[in-house]
């Protein structure tokens, strides 16, 4: 399946953001050829945000510069073993304004993916520091500089688009943390407004699910299905279903989503009780990709932020597979009733892409709270250079964002040059 825009910040990252794994290792013979075979990647990262009256707090603006990146190194394979250690650097050297973006305003050295796998033909076992990409809601993409990871186990069966995949995770390294701990993004220290746990500590999480694909005639049709347990938050059940039509310039799709949710064990969120249904309809084509989106979540009073999706590990940040999302912050954290989005995306050559979101979140965050109302504008620019320039690449994201309540407006800039190696 040819990527979608299931959430607009990923595609925008990648490919010059994404772990920079170059072509599989060859197979050694021994353990000197295991480490000598094995390959080195990294990048470099330079970040400049600018935020005015950040998250509507009149007056507050900020300006915010750091620096960093990615130094791994990855084994050869032998005997379908290999190891994977790295490591992440940030330093913020220059900020303005009322105060530093939170996440880069941290001077961070951190472990990154520090792993043993064993891999046959399509089985694969890894246990350790590790990315999460095809679990909803734990998406490890770089969001900043140093990215969120995972402590545990997982097992994968197949490949591609077609897997079975369980994991089971004990500890969690948020993107401002530089160790792992028991804690989540509803921890006090990475949210300090509630609805929170505070200081709770949790057994992390386990999950059990899968993706396939397969053609139909002349559509293809691919989807997914999750069972996600956090431990003392809650239970969550996830489907997704795509069917896109004919092989053309122009190749029309639609999708639907559904999550059910309810509290688990100590349920340190209180009652959770959520159903959110989703439908996607758009156009793709070599150069362009247009999507129309919208979820529905009815409001549930008494419930966890009025019957939303509990995210232990993808709140407050632009994660998650909803449809409808705004980008600067989460559909999920913003309550319940209706989101919409209408999503472009132009690759306007091999090197330039660019685009823009329209979102509007009729959301209410409790039971007799009128809608938030929320308007986000968005447009984008990414530009990967080549030639001598090779590995280099350019992003800018501006975003304005409306609510009813408040008479200002929130504004932020995020310019980003990346090196790939």
């Amino acid at each position: 399946m040819t990527p979608p825009l299931r959430h607009l910040l990923p595609l925008l990252l990648a490919p010059a953001f994404a772990p920079a794994f170059a072509a599989e290792p060859q197979p050694a013979q021994d353990l000197r050829q295991m480490f000598g075979q094995g390959q080195a990647d990294g990048n470099l990262r330079g970040l400049y945000y600018t935020t005015g009256n950040a998250f509507f707090a009149e007056g507050v603006d900020r300006d915010t510069f750091s620096v960093g990146g990615r130094l791994g190194f990855t084994t050869a394979l032998l005997r379908g073993i290999s190891l994977r250690a790295s490591g992440y650097l940030q330093r913020n050297p220059v900020h303005a304004g009322t105060g530093r973006e939170r996440d880069l305003g941290r001077d961070l050295t951190a472990m990154g993916e520090t792993w043993l796998q064993w891999q046959g033909e399509k089985l694969s076992l890894r246990a350790g520091n590790q990315t999460l990409d095809e679990v909803p809601f734990t998406a490890s993409f770089d969001f900043r500089i140093v990215p969120q990871l995972y402590q545990g186990v997982r097992l994968r069966l197949g490949e591609g688009g077609n897997h079975f995949t369980v994991v089971r995770m004990f500890r969690y390294k948020s993107r401002i943390d530089e160790s792992f701990s028991r804690s989540t993004n509803y921890n006090r220290r990475f949210s300090p407004h509630p609805p929170n746990a505070g200081d709770a500590a949790t057994d992390g999480f386990w999950a059990m699910g899968g993706a396939g694909k397969t053609a139909l005639g002349a559509a293809d049709a691919s989807g997914q299905i999750w069972l996600i347990r956090y431990l003392d938050y809650a239970d969550l059940y996830f489907g997704q279903a795509e069917l896109v039509a004919g092989h053309g310039p122009l190749r029309p799709f639609a999708a639907v989503q559904f999550i059910a949710q309810h509290e688990q064990g100590a349920a340190l969120l209180g009652p959770v009780d959520n159903r959110t249904y989703g439908l996607r309809v758009g156009v793709r084509s070599p150069t362009l990709t247009a999507t129309l989106n919208h979820n529905h979540m009815p409001h549930r009073a008494g419930a966890f932020r009025n019957g939303a999706v509990a995210t232990p590990y993808a709140s407050y940040q632009t994660s998650g597979p909803l449809f409808a999302q705004p980008y600067l912050t989460s559909t999920q954290d913003l309550g319940t009733g209706d989101a919409w989005s209408l999503d472009l995306e132009v690759a306007a050559s091999r090197q330039l892409r660019w685009g823009a979101r329209w979102s509007y979140m009729d959301l209410s965050p409790a039971a007799g709270q009128p809608s938030i109302g929320q308007r986000e504008y968005m447009v984008f620019a990414s530009y990967r250079f080549e030639g001598a320039l090779k590995g280099w690449s350019v992003h800018n994201a501006f975003a304005v964002q409306q609510q009813r309540q408040h008479r200002v407006d929130y504004r932020e800039n995020r310019l980003t040059l990346n090196y790939d190696y």
